[in-house]
């Protein structure tokens, strides 16, 4: 997954064509936007008997974002941003007797990025925040006793980010993102494109 994220956004940074005569401040002000994405969902827990249990599942997640971005130089941008989403794919595994079930629930997050400008219409970014979701999480094991154990808490952690931004014009934009976050027992990878107006 390291290799496409690092070729994605090579190739973004490539296609910023010169036939744009956007500037820096089509990267400036408020914006609200959506994303489409591949997540991909790693849980880990001890079902009863003292059974560690660990899967990971790949599926399609939906974000919605808005944030307010300010150039603090000619090429340096710093901004913040905050997200709301499906908490992406189900958790599934069954090993002898023991099974895993995670669910996981609606996700918000709040972060800050900081990047620089390589062209005029082109941003390379890293983000830094904070994730949080609800969590349902059932593991059983008939031959234990008790034989279930469920935790359905909100959760949240480190969030963290690294991305290429292309204003199309100065009021629309799209972006590549990868994201990860942890929400205790669940650690999500995120790679997805977004776009976004800017107002």
């Amino acid at each position: 997954m390291r290799k496409i994220i690092i070729l994605a956004i090579a190739a973004a940074g490539l296609s910023a064509a010169p036939a744009f005569a956007q500037t820096a401040d089509s990267f400036e002000g408020f914006k609200a936007g959506g994303e489409l994405s591949l997540q991909r969902n790693k849980a880990s827990f001890t079902a009863p008997g003292n059974i560690s249990l660990s899967q990971t599942d790949k599926g399609i997640n939906l974000r919605a974002f808005a944030g307010y971005d300010v150039m603090v130089s000619d090429n340096f941008l710093i901004g913040a941003e905050a997200g709301l989403g499906r908490g992406g794919p189900k958790v599934k595994k069954t090993q002898g007797t023991t099974s895993l079930d995670v669910n996981p629930g609606l996700t918000f997050d709040i972060s800050g990025r900081a990047g620089f400008l390589p062209s005029e219409n082109v941003l390379i970014y890293g983000r830094l925040g904070y994730a949080n979701g609800k969590v349902d999480i059932t593991a059983t094991n008939s031959a234990a006793t008790p034989s279930s154990l469920t935790s359905d808490k909100r959760k949240g952690g480190l969030l963290l980010g690294v991305g290429a931004e292309m204003a199309v014009s100065e009021e629309f934009g799209m972006r590549l993102e990868y994201r990860r976050a942890k929400y205790g027992d669940l650690k999500s990878d995120n790679i997805g494109v977004g776009a976004y107006f800017r107002f």
